[in-house]
Formats: C-alpha cells, structure tokens, sequence
C-alpha cells in the first residue's frame, strides 16, 4: 500500500507543471527538496522497494511522505531547526548525494564527501538545551547563524572540521548564543579547525566551559562587512585562541572573562604562512577583561600591528604583549595591566607613529611602554605610566621623531596639565591608578603638539572640563584645561625624550 501512494504521489507530481515546484521526501526528521525542474527519471529497483531521485537512493520503508509544493529552496543549502531535544533539517536535492546526515535527538552532524566540489551553505535555527552541530569536509562551507541557542551536553556547541576556508555569517538583527558541556574534552564552544572568516551584523555570545570560548586552528578574520558582535561571557581557557593570525576590519570582540588570555595568537608550525602569528587591526572594537592571576590581555606570539579602531584591555598580566614588535600606526588603545606591563613588545621594538595610548602598568615592576630591544616614537598621543619605562630612541628611518616627556615622582591619582612657555595648554590626563605614594613612577608623555625646542611645564591638581573629547582621561587639545594647577617640573623637548624636573 505504501508503495502504491509513493507511486500515486509521484504520478500526481509529474503531472503538475514543473516551474518553480519542489518535491519533497521526507524521512524521519529530515527532508529533501528537489528541484522539479532538475530531477529527471526517477526510477524504482531493487524489486520496487528503492527510489532514487537525482541520483539519491532512497528506501521506500524510510519514506514518511512525498509531496510537491511551490516553495523554492535554493541549491548548495542545509536549514538545520532546533525545537528541544529535537532538531530537524532541510537539505535541497542536488547534493543529497553530497552529504551524509546524523541527527541524534538535537545532535546533528553533517558529512561532507570528500569529492565534494561546490560550497554548501548551513542555516542554524532554533533553541535547544542539549543540543550539538558539526560538519566535516575538505570543502569551503558557509554557517549562517540565523537565532541559535544551543546548550550542549556532548561536546563543543559548534564543531566545525574542514580546513578550508568556512565563513560565518552572523545573520543581521539576531542573537545567537552558544554554551558547551562542562565537563568534555573539545577545544573550545565553538571550534572551527579551519580558515574562520566572520561576515554579518547579529550577535554571537559564547561560553567555555572547558576550555576556550572560540577556537579557530587557522587563521581568523572579521571582514569589513561584519558589523556585529562576538562576545565571550566566561571562558575556562582562553577567551579567543586562534592559530596563525588574528585581523580585525570591523566589529566587535568583547571578553568579559577567562581564566586564561582574553586572545591568544599562535603560530602555526609552517613558518611560511600567511601572516603567521600576527594580529593585524585596522577597524572595529576589542574589549577584554583577563583579570585571572598569569593572564594576559592579548598574547600574540609574533607581530602586532594596530591602524585603527579601538582596544580596551584590562589583565593581570600584560595588557598588549608581542613576544617580537609592536607597530602602532593608528587607533585607540587603553592598556591596564594589574601585575605587568601595560604594551610590551617582548622581544623586539615598539614602535609608535600615530593613535592615542594610555597605558598602565604594575605598581612595583611593571613597564607602561616596553620596547625590549627600542622604543621609537614617531606620532600619535601618548600617556603611559609605570614603575619602569623604556627610553625612547632616535629613529633609524626617515620619519621624523616625535618628542617624548617624562616626569618621574611618586605618581597620586590627579590631573596633569601640559603647558608651553606662554602658558598654552596642550594636552591634559587624568591619572586614575592607586601607586604607591612610597615608591616613584614615571609617567611618559608625547603629542604631535610637543615641539622640538620648546619649554615646557607640567602642572598637578588641574582643573580639567570632562564633557570634554578624551580618551580614558587623556586629553588630546589644551580646551580641556579650565586651571593648570600647581607647576611640578620643567623642561625643554629635544628628540628622542626630554626629562621634566
């Protein structure tokens, strides 16, 4: 009897106009639209109990039901919903033979083919509390991200296990959160053992539970056309671990807390890729809270370089650490370390040519700007405060030297005020870290305003207009001084830096 209503259903469907129709089998809690237009003959064999339908055989004791409708569901795709302990999937026809499916209660796996040669394009929906997706492959694949919460109880939330390139598209207007099981044995919430590229403008929360919240083996880049926002509530690790390089173009990373690094860059172990061990900034915003004794706030294991955006970063260890060279070339950057050094560039130079910096470091051996080999100021704004600081040096290249001034004393929470020999205000910050009032620290200043040559005085006690512009509390123009205060010490600038007294 079943087999006589498959054989009807299909009767009925062939007899219907083709155009824009699709047919639908559906087994169990998956279904599969085939294209009418592209399906062909659509024999049975096997004694009339198999049905193969653009090359996909079906059995007929599967088949819950035939049906044609009007939809349209567009090739290469896989809409997974999750309802519960329940997930359902949709998978369009022509690569059904493409794709072997697993769904396990809301446990879902996809499996590529390893001839598979067309990227297909995966929609997570739904809401489940014991849930998983992975997909495997040697493909390109695209993860829409379309209102997702997951909670899994197996593993990570997302495993993704292709090394090729896969896109995550954050689908505008939506919220999509991801928790992992507590006590497993993956890497990370959401793992991408491939080339993570994030594009969309929803949000994406995360939570490790055993390790890190995001992972990602390969490179990891925000595109200009991500918009939105990752954020890592709680991680046990790292709150973002990446392999070979991290770049940031737009959007948001925000950890709020980890028990390991707020980001962690390594590199991978053929020294010839792309960018290996980098993090590279030129738009978007960071946020990170490593406040864990030994964490830092972003570990990169070789090059840093910053044009633009913005960083906050606040860690028990260091703030901004490269174990070579940091290159700052624009942007905005905070870095407070609790224990450390507020930007360290761990083996090599730090080198500054444009931003504004404020940095803190540790009261007792902490370097506000560290440049283990030089430290080359160039341009930008500058504030930096610490037990320790490293000396600006004359650059080696063409760009001109910017002057740097430091005042060295016991360093109070107050207002410091920058004026010239005329009394003109230049810059103004407000020093907001309890120091030790026994133990003297050095606080560097540096602005495009310093001019070679010129007397300057540096005042404490200022009254300062805070509707003011100004970048946690450094101020880049004199308009935000109402009253210098009292005259600390004085000095001329001259390149590389100049000694207030």
């Amino acid at each position: 009897m079943k087999r006589l209503l498959l054989i009807l259903a299909l009767g009925l469907a062939t007899c219907t106009a083709w155009a824009q129709q699709t047919l639908w089998v559906a087994t169990g809690e998956i279904k599969y639209a085939f294209d009418a237009q592209q399906l062909g003959q659509m024999p049975f064999s096997n004694g009339g109990t198999t049905l193969t339908l653009q090359g996909k055989a079906f059995n007929v004791s599967d088949i819950d039901s035939i049906y044609v409708t009007s939809d349209i569901i567009d090739s290469n795709t896989i809409t997974v919903n999750y309802d519960g302990d329940h997930a359902s999937a949709i998978i369009a026809g022509n690569i059904a033979t493409l794709v072997t499916p697993t769904l396990d209660g809301a446990h879902v796996t996809m499996a590529q083919d390893t001839t598979m040669q067309q990227e297909i394009f995966y929609t997570l929906s739904g809401t489940s509390t014991n849930g998983s997706f992975s997909q495997s492959g040697n493909y390109k694949a695209t993860l829409i991200l379309n209102g997702l919460t997951l909670t899994s109880t197996r593993g990570a939330a997302i495993t993704i296990d292709d090394g090729k390139r896969i896109e995550i598209q954050v689908a505008d207007g939506t919220t999509n959160t991801l928790t992992d099981c507590a006590k497993g044995k993956q890497s990370a919430c959401f793992v991408v053992e491939g080339h993570s590229e994030f594009k969309g403008g929803g949000n994406l929360v995360l939570t490790g539970n055993t390790k890190h919240g995001f992972k990602s083996d390969e490179y990891m880049e925000l595109k200009k056309s991500f918009t939105g926002t990752i954020t890592v509530k709680n991680a046990v690790g790292d709150g973002v671990s990446v392999n070979q390089y991290l770049e940031v173009k737009s959007g948001s990373i925000i950890v709020e807390q980890c028990t390991g690094d707020g980001i962690q860059i390594d590199c991978k172990k053929d020294s010839t890729k792309t960018n290996n061990g980098q993090f590279i900034m030129s738009n978007g915003y960071i946020s990170v809270n490593a406040i864990e004794d030994g964490a830092k706030g972003i570990k990169v294991e070789q090059d840093i370089t910053i044009d633009g955006g913005q960083i906050l970063v606040t860690s028990d260890d260091n703030a901004l650490h490269s174990k070579t060279r940091i290159n700052i070339n624009g942007g905005q950057i905070y870095a407070y370390s609790v224990a450390a050094h507020g930007v360290n560039a761990g083996g090599d130079t730090l080198a500054i040519s444009g931003g504004t910096i404020v940095a803190y470091a540790a009261s007792t051996v902490g370097y506000g700007l560290r440049g283990t080999t030089h430290l080359f100021i160039k341009g930008g704004n500058i504030a930096a405060v610490g037990a320790l600081m490293s000396t600006p040096k004359t650059s080696t290249d063409t760009v001109p030297t910017q002057p740097a001034l430091t005042y060295t004393a016991t360093m109070p929470k107050t207002n410091f005020a920058l004026c010239d020999a005329s009394g003109n205000s230049i810059m103004a910050f407000t020093q907001a870290r309890a120091y030790s009032s026994s133990k003297k620290h050095t606080l560097l200043l540096s602005s495009p305003s310093i001019t070679q040559g010129t007397g300057y005085t540096l005042y404490s006690g200022s009254t300062l207009d805070t509707s003011k512009d100004n970048w946690n509390g450094l101020y880049t123009s004199g308009d935000a001084v109402t009253t210098p205060g009292t005259a600390l010490a004085t000095g001329t600038a001259a390149l590389p830096y100049s000694a207030l007294q």
